[in-house]
């Protein structure tokens, strides 16, 4: 097993002692729901009903890919100084 590599620009990391960075991300959904995608009965309101009173045991990553996701990225000081000026990769004015 070799070194940890920046998951950036692929440059060692060094010891896991030496200056680096993690980087977390979490996406969560927000917004527009087509209500299509559910069904109206009454044993289906019940069922989110009982959801929505667990909400506090339920993890947001039961809900998938497109509701929630949460990554992490290792990487160097260099890179970690150019994300932080540029987050969003917006084009420079």
């Amino acid at each position: 097993m070799g070194h940890p590599r920046c998951d950036r620009c692929q440059g060692a990391l060094g010891a896991p002692d030496d200056l680096h960075y993690t980087i977390t991300i979490e996406i969560e959904a927000e917004g527009y729901v087509d209500d299509q995608d559910f069904d109206s009965s009454e044993d289906k309101l019940a069922n989110i009903e009982d959801l929505i009173d667990a909400a506090d045991e339920v993890c947001s990553a039961d809900f998938g890919d497109e509701w929630y996701q949460r990554r992490q990225y290792a990487v160097c000081k260099s890179c970690y100084a150019q994300y932080i000026k540029n987050p969003l990769s917006k084009p420079s004015q």
